[in-house]
């Protein structure tokens, strides 16, 4: 099945669930209404006959209980298919080409990035917004940073793969984190907080109160006893009651700021069972997946079992602000104390487990946004490896994945060797920036694992450099053109010390006059090509496609052309081999009426 299928299905179904849901709940809602009425009718008729009375009230009571608790699973059900609805219809947006409204990254957005920013990796509309399905904010920022900072390691980019192709056939697994992650979120105050052992209070407990905390229900029920069989007084039952709740009102108001911080601290981790549930009941095959589940079995209990039990001790914290419980339960047993020595166990025995839960569940999260983009797009291929280094980049039929497929125009990219360089000319919007950054997303999606948009390909992971665009900085004092000198410096620099590197430049020097221009591009070539560097460098100056001649066993030419036909101007966006010959800023500044 189609993804566009898919969501479809899942859409129609979610509507038609939840119209079925609605109805159930307004049947339920006019039930307990008529439970309550008949409640008061039966009272009112069966006020002679106690017995008769009571039995009626009591039976329409948990009647009327169960009618409560059906209608709150008809509830959570309805808020569950409303949340896969959201999701199917967000997907169906993205197959449409609509990226409004999806998660942009801003917060990841660094001009100094290597890559990121020339590429738009993060931004409105950007390749962060198409990739992003994630279903908690650990897996969104985990995704961003494989973004930035992606695998080298072709072992490592292999087992990515494997894992993404695996997730990417379990559409039911994916649409149930969906599902879990949409609901949690809607029950999280705070949908950035993070689970972190280093946040977590100390509680240091004293042990006699933990001791006496477990021993004070059986001592009020002992003196309760003997009070009622008068063997002593029953004041003692009194102070015995009083005795607690005072030495609970001593320790109240630590024990709520510990039940605020621990709620809150672990609560990313509470609300989430239910994914964790997911992803242990999966049966994995590929070797990632199987040890990233494997993270989540301690002594063989599923953490999800764990973090349910610990998520019940919180909960049950909850009686202390009601009044009545409050006072019933800690006057009766030490309650407070009771519920906080058993988080302290558990926290001593599973709390160093709670970062690596969190970072397995956002690893996973991760992996499933990329196998949805692999879902939506089963005509892009997953691209090869080359071990040996020899090639760093070669595609054919390479496409942006941003662009619409109908408009979409693919390109090959010959192969791309150890210090190999190809010059790319061309008119204005001939398409010579569009094609570094489509090599450079590309390149980006290969090495984290993904699918590329391409018919083939075959890379080196190495390391990614682009030139892209260059800001000024009134803060830092810098103009544009010292900006790219320093950016043109911690290139060199770093392939000086034999670091690997793959850079994509577009008409460098900018902020001078051609002919310095033309010289220092010259320079800056020729330099490159004696470093462990590869790329493309997309001009205007056509003199530097002469570099080809000069040094054939490095340099190659490539570019864009622009049609020009009489009053018409036309662009193929194909590459083709050699130097540009039809330039269009003259011709463009004629027909716009500024000359």
């Amino acid at each position: 099945m189609t993804a566009r299928k898919h969501y479809t299905a899942l859409s129609t179904q979610a509507r038609d669930m939840i119209a079925s849901l609605s109805r159930k709940g307004r049947l339920i809602s006019w039930l307990r209404v008529a439970v309550f009425i008949a409640a008061i009718v039966l009272g009112i008729m069966l006020r002679h006959d106690a017995t008769a009375m009571i039995i009626a009230i009591a039976v329409s009571v948990m009647l009327f209980l169960v009618l409560v608790k059906w209608h709150d699973n008809v509830i959570t059900h309805r808020l569950r298919e409303e949340a896969l609805l959201k999701f199917a219809e967000s997907r169906l947006r993205v197959l449409d080409g609509n990226l409004s409204g999806l998660p942009r990254g801003e917060r990841y957005i660094d001009s100094n990035h290597p890559y990121t920013y020339d590429l738009d990796v993060f931004g409105d509309k950007s390749l962060f917004s198409l990739l992003d399905s994630t279903a908690t904010p650990g897996g969104s920022d985990k995704l961003a940073h494989r973004l930035m900072t992606p695998d080298l390691d072709a072992d490592d980019i292999i087992r990515r793969q494997q894992a993404i192709m695996e997730l990417s056939d379990m559409t039911s697994l994916r649409d149930s984190m969906q599902v879990s992650g949409r609901m949690a979120e809607s029950n999280l105050a705070d949908s950035r907080g993070s689970a972190s052992s280093v946040a977590i209070p100390p509680i240091n407990q004293p042990v006699a109160l933990t001791v006496l905390s477990y021993a004070a229900f059986p001592i009020f029920i002992t003196t309760a006893v003997l009070s009622y069989l008068d063997v002593i007084a029953s004041s003692w039952c009194l102070w015995t009651f009083l005795s607690f709740l005072g030495l609970s009102a001593l320790g109240a108001k630590r024990i709520g700021r510990l039940h605020s911080r621990l709620t809150e601290t672990v609560s990313s981790l509470t609300s989430r069972v239910d994914l964790f549930r997911h992803i242990e009941e999966s049966k994995f095959t590929s070797p990632l997946l199987q040890q990233l589940q494997q993270r989540l079995n301690v002594d063989g209990t599923e953490a999800s079992t764990l973090i349910a039990k610990l998520a019940k001790e919180l909960k049950s914290l909850d009686q202390r602000y009601n009044a009545v419980g409050y006072l019933l339960f800690n006057g009766t047993s030490l309650w407070d104390y009771r519920v906080i020595s058993n988080v302290d166990r558990w926290m001593k025995r599973y709390g160093r487990h709670l970062d690596s839960w969190y970072d397995t569940l956002s690893e996973i999260d991760a992996l499933s946004a990329l196998a949805t983009f692999d879902f939506e797009n089963p005509e892009y291929t997953y691209p090869q490896i080359d071990r040996s280094g020899k090639v760093i980049m070669e595609a054919t039929e390479m496409g942006h994945p941003l662009i619409g497929k109908s408009s979409r125009v693919n390109n090959p990219l010959p192969p791309m060797t150890p210090h190999s360089f190809i010059i790319i000319t061309g008119a204005n919007m001939a398409g010579k920036s569009t094609y570094l950054r489509t090599i450079g997303i590309n390149y980006l999606l290969a090495m984290t694992g993904a699918p590329v948009a391409a018919k083939a390909m075959t890379f080196s992971p190495t390391m990614l450099f682009t030139g892209l665009r260059t800001n000024d900085s009134l803060a830092d004092g810098e103009s544009y053109f010292f900006a790219e000198l320093k950016r043109l410096q911690s290139v060199v620099e770093s392939a000086s010390t034999g670091q690997r590197m793959f850079i994509l430049l577009d008409e460098i020097l900018r902020g001078t006059n051609s002919a310095d221009k033309q010289r220092g591009s010259l320079g800056l070539i020729k330099k490159l090509i004696k470093l462990p560097v590869s790329g493309l460098l997309a001009t205007h100056d056509l003199a530097l496609g002469v570099l080809a001649e000069e040094y054939p066993q490095n340099i190659s030419s490539y570019c864009f052309e622009a049609n020009i036909e009489g009053d018409n101007l036309t662009f193929d966006y194909k590459l083709r081999k050699g130097t540009a010959h039809n330039l269009n800023a003259y011709f463009l500044m004629q027909h716009m009426g500024i000359i």
